[in-house]
């Protein structure tokens, strides 16, 4: 089935980080002083952590930038200190956010008041236990106002006790909570990780001057904080989770060639990369950097080459785990079999991503198979289209499905759009701005 005469040209560097973007929020609240972030990851996520920001006392300074674009904005973040924060006059709303959610609740775990979390109706459906499990066992009392293990709920904190953390499943999230209450928290805490993740907290810690120690990059352990760490000035890396999107499109659509630039390169992030390499995809990696503490290149993407099946599994899965959606494309354009195995933590994220990526790449024509933990596709060299694709409110979802439009050979009806701007607000434009015929 040969592809739409449709190619992807051009360069562009797709927003920041929001894993990175999240992080530096927050963390900057554990100095005492004016922080500065450049390429900070516009989405809504982003825009929920910042209002919990402001919740809790500090200032945050939106000014236009002399930089490379005139619509990049930086972000000035006055922090009272940890110590100077404050009870929250009503709910903190993460809105669709985990990572919100999650890492502020680490935060407070250690604060002497009261505060309550709430969500969308698809965060609500997002399971909390695991981070508030451990948290509670520290010392912090959680009260959950309808559901157990999930939101809304309040967190009071309390005098933490640290402690040995064993997590059964690899979360950055998690690790990240955990190690936010351990720099509140009396002795040790120590956190151990099954497989690797990404580690943007590791190397933000360090670029921030926090103290940790390490037995590996499966461990990390904090004690309490005895000094602010001081203000800081962070660019972040630009997103390759938002720039997948772009590699499988330009991957699978013969005559592109595309270059992301200044695209994070965590050795915690890189599935999209090692996978559509191993299908045989042509991408070359240059200008390789350091940004703020992050190995960051610019990606070349040229299409054209037939793709090969390949299986996705094991531990692997963790350091691509959103990409896979996208990455289904991809396996619907090859020769062979593309098979994901052991990623049933895809039922759980703002959808259920395993059933709606099998069901929306069926009714568009591809040969699909559900797994538990999976699913598995028969590649046929297209799709046909002209099918509706549901979203379900999912921003990864709606992304892959204008994607999916792109490459069919006639376009999909999909029904809801709107949610990109939780991650990628000016997604259609940047993809707009590489199309020509």
């Amino acid at each position: 089935m040969s592809s739409p005469k449709i190619r992807l040209s051009g360069q562009l560097r797709v927003p920041g980080d929001k894993s990175i973007s999240h992080r530096a929020l927050i963390f900057s609240l554990l100095t005492a002083g004016t922080n500065q972030i450049r390429q900070l990851s516009p989405a809504d996520d982003c825009m929920s952590t910042i209002a919990c920001l402001k919740a809790l006392g500090a200032e945050v300074i939106q000014s236009q930038s002399d930089g490379e674009s005139l619509k990049e904005i930086v972000y000035t973040i006055v922090s009272p200190g940890l110590s100077g924060l404050m009870r929250p006059s009503s709910t903190l709303f993460a809105g669709n956010s985990g990572t919100t959610m999650r890492l502020v609740s680490g935060l407070l775990a250690g604060r002497p008041f009261r505060a309550t979390l709430d969500g969308d109706e698809s965060l609500r459906q997002r399971p909390m236990g695991r981070v508030l499990q451990p948290l509670a066992s520290m010392g912090a009392e959680v009260i959950f106002a309808k559901r157990e293990n999930y939101a809304p709920f309040s967190i009071a904190g309390g005098k933490l006790k640290g402690g040995h953390f064993v997590l059964p499943v690899a979360s950055a999230q998690v690790e990240t909570a955990l190690l936010l209450a351990g720099l509140q928290a009396q002795g040790e805490t120590v956190v151990d990780l099954p497989c690797p993740v990404r580690d943007h907290t590791r190397r933000l810690f360090k670029y921030m001057q926090i103290p940790f120690e390490s037995g590996g990059d499966l461990n990390m352990s904090v004690c309490c904080l005895t000094a602010a760490p001081p203000p800081f000035s962070l660019t972040v890396p630009a997103d390759i989770s938002s720039a997948a999107f772009f590699m499988v499109a330009a991957a699978c659509l013969p005559d592109s060639h595309i270059l992301l630039r200044q695209v994070g390169l965590n050795p915690g992030r890189t599935l999209v990369l090692d996978v559509l390499m191993r299908m045989g995809a042509d991408i070359e990696i240059v200008n390789r950097g350091d940004l703020s503490g992050e190995p960051t290149g610019d990606i070349l993407v040229r299409g054209g080459r037939q793709l090969h099946g390949t299986t996705i599994e094991g531990d692997t899965i963790a350091s691509g785990i959103d990409e896979i959606p996208a990455l289904a494309l991809a396996g619907a354009f090859c020769e062979g079999t593309f098979c994901v195995r052991d990623a049933a933590e895809l039922r759980v994220k703002e959808s259920d991503r395993l059933a709606a990526t099998v069901n929306n790449l069926h009714a568009a024509g591809a040969i699909v198979r559900e797994l538990a933990d999976g699913f598995e596709i028969r590649g046929t060299g297209g799709l046909a289209g002209g099918s509706s694709w549901k979203s379900y409110a999912d921003h990864r979802l709606a992304m892959t499905g204008v994607i999916a439009s792109l490459l069919c050979q006639s376009p999909l009806s999909i029904d809801d759009t709107a949610c990109v701007a939780v991650s990628y607000p000016s997604f259609q434009e940047d993809l707009l701005s590489l199309t020509t015929s």
